[in-house]
């Protein structure tokens, strides 16, 4: 049986207001992506990425993941800046099941 997740963006875009310590400028400009990825569509998943917007400005971003619908230990940091604006973080769907991330902070990076 094939269940219906929420997109990780969805539910990124409903939570992140909830955890974010930055303001909504900064937060706006990071987004979590669904791209389609060989090594995910064995399980019917996604890569989650997590992409600056507007990479002339750095951020600094926090994320929290969630795997079987329970927040993990996970807490990571990603610098996206010009070199870099993008981070992937992993497939949407596993073996074992979904996982997600949300955005706990943006910051932007000094000067």
């Amino acid at each position: 049986m094939k269940h219906t997740w929420l997109s990780a963006a969805l539910i990124a875009a409903f939570l992140a207001p909830l955890h974010s310590q930055a303001d909504n400028s900064s937060t706006a400009a990071v987004q979590l992506i669904e791209v389609e990825d060989a090594d995910c569509a064995i399980n019917d998943g996604k890569l989650i990425t997590l992409t600056n917007t507007q990479p002339q400005s750095g951020k600094v971003v926090w994320v929290d993941r969630w795997y079987l619908d329970k927040q993990t230990a996970d807490h990571t940091k990603h610098v996206l800046n010009r070199e870099h604006p993008s981070a992937s973080l992993g497939c949407s769907i596993t073996r074992a099941g979904s996982q997600h991330w949300t955005i706990y902070s943006v910051t932007d990076l000094p000067g």
